[in-house]
């Protein structure tokens, strides 16, 4: 399984994001190509300081390629077009193999 790692900065007004992320933007996230399953949360800090990400989604698919393909698609391109709309600081995004247990 690959597994494609969001983090969003923390915004200047975090009750707009979190209302348009999960009324907007994650019911589009959620109709990409090949997606098996995803979920975001919100980290707390271990330590002094507030933590670096405000909001981490995780999306999984069944291998690289089919991220890829997916993040490629006119839904990929959706998705990676109504960021600004929530985070005009954008998003961090990562990606790996998720090791067999």
């Amino acid at each position: 399984m690959h597994r494609l790692l969001v983090s969003y900065p923390k915004p200047a007004d975090p009750a707009r994001f979190l209302d348009y992320y999960e009324t907007h933007h994650l019911p589009l996230a959620r109709t990409l190509p090949g997606l098996l399953g995803c979920r975001y949360v919100r980290p707390q800090a271990l330590g002094p300081g507030d933590g670096a990400a405000f909001v981490l989604f995780e999306a999984d698919f069944a291998s690289e390629a089919s991220m890829a393909a997916a993040l490629g698609s006119a839904i990929g391109a959706l998705v990676a077009a109504d960021v600004p709309n929530y985070s005009p600081a954008g998003a961090a995004l990562m990606h790996y193999e998720v090791p067999e247990s």
